[in-house]
Order: structure tokens, then C-alpha cells, then sequence
């Protein structure tokens, strides 16, 4: 019983000698050195295209049994940029998601932007993106047969001036859409 009643004692003297701490000045007592940069993060199964000026990740989500969501983020580095595919002109190296085969699969309304883009004045008025930016294309499967279908994303990036192409095969097997990486 003493022992009990001694490391009662003591346990309750370590918490009233405890300092209270506001959680804002904590907030204010930090430095950007003791911030740890994250970067993009992915699932196994996501399709990841490394460049100098970018990173895309590409994924599939499943939104109900035959709906299906193309995601792709957009992560720029070093000052890249683009036309974005809300841009109203006709620019040949605007951001475009392409798919063949629209017998087994098909888009399904209009590319979602996040966040959307904005005219750059400087640029001649033009929409482009010069942050990480998400991209969601509703899909639908119109088979209940297994197939491949190819595509691409296509955009010019900027400062480089090079038409980038990043191919991926969309795959139906057994009720579960996938992507995968086209030609490696």
C-alpha cells in the first residue's frame, strides 16, 4: 500500500509541475526550418510520369458499377506552366485528355479543374495553370466484356516549349478498371 500511495504522489506532482502550453504559440515559436516537405504522394497502382517541370499522377476511382473517375494530378516545379484545358481558345497545345475506342468506354461531361485557372494578362489573356492542379474526367464503361482501351494527355509545357504526350492504357478486367503505363 506505501508503494502505491508513493507513486500516486509522485505521479500527481509530475503533472502539476507541467507547464501548460497555447497551442498558438506554439504556433508562432516555429521556424520553417522545423517543416518537413511532403511531396506528391501516390498509391501503387497510380501512374506517376517524373519530368524537371512536372510530375503527373494518374489514377482510377470507382464511383459506381459501371461510372468511373479519371484522376490526374498536375504537380508543376521550377516555374512550369500551361494552357489550361478551360481555355476557350484554340491552342494547339492546350491540356487534353484523349481516348480511343469510345465503343467501350466514353467521357462522361466536362473535365473538372481544381483549383481553376486564371487569365494571365501577361500572357495575351490567357487561362493557364501555374500551380499543382487536380484533374477529374467522369468516366463510363458502355461493355461488360474485358478490353484495353489507349490514351493519352497532351500539353505543351512551358518555359521548355515542348509538346509533352503522356500515354497510359485504361484496362477492363473483371468489372475493375485500371491504368497502366502505355509502351515501357
Amino acid at each position: 500500500m506505501n508503494n502505491s500511495f508513493f507513486y500516486g504522489v509522485l505521479l500527481l506532482s509530475f503533472n502539476y509541475n507541467c507547464a501548460k502550453v497555447n497551442s498558438q504559440d506554439m504556433a508562432q515559436n516555429t521556424k520553417a526550418v522545423d517543416s518537413v516537405y511532403v511531396g506528391p504522394t501516390h498509391f501503387s497502382d497510380d501512374l506517376v510520369r517524373e519530368d524537371s517541370l512536372y510530375t503527373a499522377i494518374i489514377r482510377i476511382d470507382k464511383q459506381s458499377n459501371k461510372e468511373h473517375l479519371l484522376s490526374i494530378q498536375m504537380n508543376l516545379k521550377k516555374n512550369g506552366y500551361f494552357v489550361s484545358p478551360t481555355e476557350s481558345g484554340a491552342f494547339t497545345g492546350k491540356f487534353t485528355i484523349v481516348l480511343t475506342e469510345p465503343e467501350h468506354l466514353q467521357t462522361n461531361g466536362a473535365i473538372v479543374e481544381t483549383p481553376l485557372s486564371k487569365v494571365d494578362e501577361n500572357e495575351g489573356f490567357v487561362k493557364l495553370v501555374r500551380e499543382n492542379t487536380h484533374y477529374k474526367q467522369s468516366l463510363k464503361v458502355l461493355s461488360n466484356e474485358n478490353f484495353e482501351v489507349y490514351g493519352y494527355i497532351q500539353f505543351t509545357i512551358e518555359p521548355r516549349c515542348s509538346l509533352e504526350k503522356i500515354p497510359f492504357i485504361l484496362s477492363y478486367v473483371d468489372g475493375k478498371l485500371s491504368v497502366k503505363m502505355d509502351g515501357c
